[in-house]
């Protein structure tokens, strides 16, 4: 039923059709730079497709797992746009996606489109992973963070009615795969959780029992972060108490225990991981030249190759740096940047002007570190400690889309300082 669930009543004879595939930062910010953008005589139907009614913050999804953030103060609805009026949500699964005939297969129907935005993002990278357990955890999802908190506060529940030292100390260690932005501002958040919030409610669990790990592969955490603000990030974990291990991989989770690096084991109830991504396997089925990570080529206006209306932005898009030949690094700020030219490129088409090019910048970087600490940097300018962290708050509750929701942020955050974070197992 190709075209099916486009709005009939709208509709006019010869409208252009814009499909944005995924409600993340790529699909959304290319929906919310493009319809306040149109004119009645551009005669553009716009439709997003998500498998969620929402929007999600995802950069805040630590703060959620670990109690400081609820959970729906960093989810959005789609439908709650401005110009809402103006386009079409439809929530399904994307089933197949059709470059060549120009049609998307989901759930809930065929569409068929003139422009399409492959914004899809990416799951975990589980390759030279084997687990045994089905508690290993992500955090890629709302019900991620949701499963995490309450594994978390369930492990002191059962550690707190147990006489058994080892058992306890199974328990309570604590291993987070990955030590790059997430999984340093996880780690060092599930601290200030762990043994702020948590440990003093459990008098009878002897708090030296109590293991936070951080493994990482690389030889440092987040590579690629300047070296002194790498130095001030590892010193500070340190201090927390963090036992780090570079060049090391977690290669086999087993039920009461893990493996490192084939041969180390050590017991632990919690492991969570986020080691990095790989592009969502649907885009792998995509008929279009991919790298080895699964994200399609695209030129400099973010068009897919050999298929014209076919942009790909984010953790979908395969884009090179002209100045330094090699691949961007996506994130959040990128996919942003990336969905507003490709936003305006679908409309310079449409009005027949001359589509201009992506131009990667470096963002600023500023990464927490706990509850009190951050880490800032912006050119040359490099603030560190409690100052930073405020800019990260500041920045963070800026970025949350709506008012309403930046206002909750903040108000969480306030609240959790002052009375501490939430340890409610919410079923």
């Amino acid at each position: 039923m190709a075209s099916g669930l486009t709005d009939g009543s709208r509709r006019q004879p010869s409208a252009k059709k814009v499909l944005i595939l995924g409600g993340g930062f790529g699909g959304t910010y290319v929906l919310r730079t493009l319809v306040p953008a149109l004119k009645p005589d551009d005669n553009v139907e716009t439709t997003i497709v998500n498998d969620e009614n929402f929007f999600l913050f995802l950069p805040l999804l630590h703060e959620v797992a670990t109690g400081a953030i609820e959970p729906r103060h960093i989810a959005y609805p789609i439908r709650r746009f401005r110009f809402r009026n103006h386009f079409k949500f439809v929530q399904a699964v994307i089933e197949k996606i059709d470059l060549a005939g120009r049609k998307v297969s989901t759930s809930a129907g065929t569409l068929d489109f003139d422009y399409l935005i492959l914004s899809l993002g990416s799951i975990p990278d589980m390759s030279g992973l084997y687990s045994a357990r089905q508690s290993l955890f992500t955090l890629k999802s709302l019900e991620d963070a949701r499963r995490l908190k309450n594994h978390i506060i369930d492990v002191f529940e059962r550690a707190s009615v147990t006489s058994d030292p080892e058992q306890q100390k199974r328990l309570l260690t604590f291993v987070v795969s990955g030590g790059g932005y997430i999984g340093v501002q996880l780690v060092s958040a599930l601290r200030d959780f762990i043994l702020i919030d948590l440990a003093r409610l459990y008098n009878t669990i002897d708090r030296n029992l109590i293991k936070i790990v951080l493994v990482e592969a690389e030889s440092k955490i987040i590579p690629r972060l300047h070296t002194n603000l790498g130095a001030y990030i590892m010193k500070q974990i340190k201090r927390m108490g963090i036992d780090v291990r570079l060049k090391s991989r977690v290669t086999h989770v087993f039920d009461d225990h893990i493996e490192i690096n084939h041969s180390e084991t050590m017991p632990a109830s919690t492991v969570i991981w986020v080691p990095g991504v790989v592009t969502n396997p649907l885009v792998a089925t995509v008929d279009a030249q991919k790298d080895s990570a699964g994200r399609i080529f695209v030129n400099e206006y973010l068009e897919v190759p050999g298929f014209p209306g076919a942009y790909a932005v984010g953790d979908c898009a395969h884009f090179i740096d002209p100045k330094s030949g090699q691949p961007i690094i996506s994130n959040a700020h990128t996919g942003v940047r990336q969905a507003k030219v490709a936003a305006r490129n679908i409309l310079a088409d449409i009005r027949r002007k001359q589509k201009r090019p992506y131009i990667y910048s470096s963002p600023f970087e500023v990464i927490s570190v706990g509850s009190s600490k951050a880490v800032f940097s912006f050119n040359n300018l490099r603030l560190y400690g409690f100052g930073a962290r405020l800019l990260w708050m500041g920045g963070y509750s800026l970025l949350v889309t709506k008012t309403y929701n930046q206002i909750r942020v903040v108000t969480d955050w306030l609240l959790s300082l002052v009375f501490g974070r939430d340890t409610i197992f919410l079923r």
